[in-house]
């Protein structure tokens, strides 16, 4: 159903009193707050209607009245935009971030990740890219003790993954070196999915076409890319939300995000699934259809490198964040960390 002006203009105005003071909103206080001219009544009405079309909720009776994620999706669709300055210091976070080290990439996910819980007040979340898609620059092996060896893939994009693999016995450090350098001539520049390939007809060659260390060399590159290297999310500020009053008043609310936090796969299949999607998505309360995070919202965008979508980065908080600082935000930090990859 279309809402009227009066209508929509209580319905904004409950979002914003209640994004501010996260208790229920009455009548009254809508009257104090806002020059509509009209009364308590007229108000106290309008709030019933649109809490029959299922914007507005009434937690108890007699008490004023909350946002509902139908309310909230069309505060931010519709009506926010008045609310839409920049409320974040954007001259802070670029001075910030333009003196990170590009050549570290983990160093500038992790700030980005501070950055957006710092600025919103609420928890940051960086996927970072997939070890699987990237261009692989190199790949080291060094030996901890006989018979196993630490691998060190490092991508084009400046990222690395590490793990331990068993290996033969017999090789040395100067074999591992050897074997290193036979594989980054062979394999740089080739994501792992044709790594892989390359490995398998190599493999598969006559074997006295080999010498004993490339012999080595190819079994030891099978082992070291055969498990697709697991997806690197960071996460800054959850006690920002933890310690908010809708939480900390329920118990049971605070368990549940606490072990979606902790456990991260949540989160994963909510930034995965927005990955390929451009611009900055919003996701309210029930609408993340994702158990333990029904009460937050979640707002994302990707990052890229030139035409390449690396990642996704982005805020979480209650149904109840200020959107109109958290959105902006989400967009030009995204933008922003694009710049920063994309340079060379």
């Amino acid at each position: 159903m279309e809402l009227n002006e009066r209508s929509r203009n209580i319905l904004r105005a409950v979002v914003v009193s209640y994004i501010e003071k996260a208790s229920p909103i009455g009548s009254q206080t809508v009257t104090n707050s806002f020059s509509f001219g009209l009364s308590p009544a007229t108000i106290r009405n309008i709030m019933a209607e649109l809490e029959n079309l299922g914007y507005l909720s009434q937690p108890h009776t007699s008490a004023g009245r909350i946002p509902t994620p139908q309310g909230y999706r069309l505060y931010v669709d519709e009506l926010m935009e008045e609310d839409r300055p920049r409320l974040f210091n954007e001259e802070f976070l670029e001075e910030n971030y333009l003196g990170t080290k590009r050549e570290d990439t983990h160093a500038l996910l992790q700030e980005t990740t501070r950055m957006l819980s710092l600025l919103s007040h609420y928890a940051g979340v960086v996927l970072a890219p997939k070890l699987s898609q990237a261009r692989l620059d190199r790949l080291e092996f060094i030996l901890l003790r006989k018979g196993h060896v630490l691998v060190l893939q490092v991508s084009k994009d400046g990222l690395v993954q590490h793990r331990v693999i068993d290996a033969d016995p017999e090789l040395t450090q100067k074999d591992l070196t050897r074997i290193s350098t036979l594989l980054n001539e062979k394999f740089s520049g080739l994501n792992l999915a044709e790594i892989r390939l390359r490995l398998l007809q190599e493999m598969r060659a006559e074997k006295d076409l080999y010498d004993r260390l490339l012999q080595k060399a190819m079994e030891l590159g099978r082992k070291a890319l055969e498990e697709p290297p697991q997806e690197e999310l960071y996460v800054v500020g959850t006690s920002n939300i933890l310690d908010l009053p809708e939480f900390t008043e329920n118990l049971e609310k605070m368990k549940a995000l606490f072990k979606t936090f902790e456990e991260k796969a949540v989160i994963l299949k909510l930034l995965n699934n927005s990955i390929n999607t451009e611009g900055v998505q919003i996701f309210i309360g029930t609408e993340n259809r994702m158990p333990g995070i029904e009460d937050c919202s979640l707002v994302v965008s990707s990052y890229r490198s030139g035409d390449r979508i690396l990642g996704t980065l982005g805020v979480i908080g209650p149904t109840r964040m200020e959107y109109a600082r958290v959105i902006p935000l989400v967009d030009h930090t995204a933008k922003l960390l694009s710049r920063l990859l994309d340079q060379d």
